[in-house]
């Protein structure tokens, strides 16, 4: 019998609502491999000498208030209310200080760096086990739960344990790749309900709530992968309120609005109930709950296999590694789909907007798109990979539109930024936002050019001036999935479609990640 038959056998029998009536899942056997391998690659290091660099407590910044730090200045009230104007915050600050300054907001003292050539030193310091700061609100949820930590959560060897062994699955292109043609069913099913809404004619091209069809769209391209199986959510029809599908996006939706309230305010939480952090954990719950329900679906459907499925889906694969229990991989699968809802379709409303804003970059990529995607011809990985424009595309609206204002990073040895000593364990937060404005790095900064991506010679981006999902051993794990699933959307739809928009221009609401704060497109359909 394979190991993963074995794992799922060893469990009492799922009835066909999966895991709602199990409270905490118990880990099966050892972990293999804990703390195993050397790194793979040895990282510069980075050393402060004595006299060298000017102390840490010199680096300017804004003064606050004792125990809250200028926390007040990210309520509702102050100068950068976290929804609304919490990119501005970083602008300022850079404007003010320059390009390093020290903030505390509650109990979270942190360095802010502005400067690709800093950036390069965070990342070229992180040596083996690189560190970033533990979101408090989650992790304590975790706890509270009895529930694994995720690899997200973890530093050490811990961290070190669980990445290395997902890195198999979702860190190499060709395991990514495999995901191809399966994703592009969905998104040409996404484009078939567009034409429908186009076709009737009542909607002067607009498709109602088109975000939220979006959410749907990384909900089901995602489960593809995560459960090799359809959830039904692409419907223009409204989904029931009850179903699971619109529970758990109204959950995640819930989840990143209340994240962004406890992370920006004093962890109040510890010590009380707080309505924020009862909000949070009744998303948390739901989202939860509906996820380990699916996969306690899938789980069943294997326990009551006598061999294994010949075409893997990605929660079989994790099942089937050694250096990771049932628990860890449910966990990471929970993960997966509850960041496939909205980060990925908040970027490809970015994208849309930029291009519907810029016709001849428009222009551009369907051409491209034109000779190398016959129109009814599947997609796959090798097709993607010669899409250069399309990459420059997403790029140039990373830069302008930001799903996430900065990377996050707890220094594992003292460096030197702009001239200041930093020492170990000071949390840095990398703010590529503000980098993303200045003509110094990118000329003619408000202007939207692909081009400047292309690699000509008459292209020059300095390196680590733009880092949407990370860099290193610690760069965003769901990456490569996010980036195909984005790619396949966003070329099925300017394949079918010219987008233009209509009314007042879009603005980015903070919730951990950006969203957009409307989706007034104007999809016309293109003549074959």
């Amino acid at each position: 019998m394979s190991r993963i038959l074995q794992i799922v056998g060893r469990r009492a029998a799922f009835t066909q609502a999966g895991l709602q009536n199990v409270p905490v899942w118990r880990p099966l056997g050892g972990r293999n491999g804990r703390g195993a391998a050397s790194s793979a690659a040895a990282t510069e290091q980075t050393t402060v000498q004595d006299g060298a660099a000017r102390p840490f407590d010199e680096i300017p910044g804004p003064r606050g208030l004792p125990f809250i730090g200028t926390a007040l200045d990210y309520s509702p009230f102050g100068r950068f209310p976290i929804h609304t104007k919490m990119a501005n915050s970083t602008i300022e600050r850079y404007q003010t200080y320059g390009k390093i300054y020290r903030e505390k907001i509650g109990l979270r003292d942190m360095v802010f760096v502005c400067d690709p050539k800093d950036i390069e030193t965070v990342f070229r310091s992180d040596g083996r086990l690189p560190e970033r700061p533990i979101p408090e609100s989650i992790a304590t949820y975790r706890r509270l739960k009895n529930k694994p930590l995720g690899v997200a959560l973890l530093n050490g060897e811990e961290w070190f344990r669980l990445r290395r062994s997902v890195n198999k699955d979702m860190m190499r292109p060709k395991a990514v790749g495999a995901y191809a043609t399966m994703q592009d069913e969905v998104s040409r099913e996404l484009v078939g309900l567009i034409q429908g809404v186009v076709r009737k004619g009542k909607t002067a091209g607009q498709v109602p709530d088109f975000t939220k069809l979006l959410y749907k769209w990384g909900l089901e391209s995602l489960s593809l992968v995560v459960l090799g199986k359809r959830l039904g959510c692409l419907t223009l029809d409204q989904l029931p309120e009850d179903s699971d599908a619109q529970r758990m996006i109204g959950a995640v939706n819930d989840f990143f609005y209340s994240f962004a309230k406890l992370q920006m305010s004093f962890p109040l939480f510890r010590y009380i109930r707080t309505p924020g952090w009862t909000t949070f954990e009744r998303a948390m719950d739901t989202v939860s709950s509906i996820t380990e329900k699916m996969i306690g679906e899938r789980l069943e459907k294997l326990r009551q296999m006598e061999e294994p499925p010949d075409e893997a889906d990605f929660l079989t694969s994790l099942l089937s590694r050694e250096d990771m229990n049932l628990d860890e991989a449910i966990q990471m699968s929970v993960d997966l789909l509850q960041g496939a809802i909205d980060t990925t379709a908040h970027t490809l409303v970015f994208n849309l907007y930029c291009l519907a804003k810029n016709p001849d970059a428009q222009q551009k990529l369907y051409e491209e798109i034109l000779e190398v995607v016959p129109p009814e011809q599947p997609i796959d990985d090798r097709v993607l990979n010669k899409m250069h424009y399309l990459r420059a595309v997403v790029k140039e609206t990373f830069r302008m539109y930001p799903t996430l204002l900065s990377t996050a990073r707890t220094l594992t040895r003292d460096v030197v930024l702009s001239g200041y000593h930093v020492p170990a364990k000071t949390n840095v937060m990398l703010a590529q936002n503000v980098i993303s404005t200045l003509p110094e790095y990118y000329p003619e900064p408000e202007s939207y050019i692909p081009e400047r991506w292309l690699r000509t010679e008459s292209s020059n981006v300095q390196s680590f001036s733009l880092l949407p999902f990370g860099y290193g051993p610690r760069m965003c794990i769901g990456r490569r999935f996010a980036e195909q699933e984005l790619y396949l959307g966003l070329v099925r739809i300017i394949q079918n479609f010219h987008v233009g928009w209509d009314g007042e221009d879009m603005k980015q609401v903070w919730r951990i990640f950006n969203a957009p704060d409307r989706d007034t497109f104007v999809f016309s359909e293109r003549k074959s």
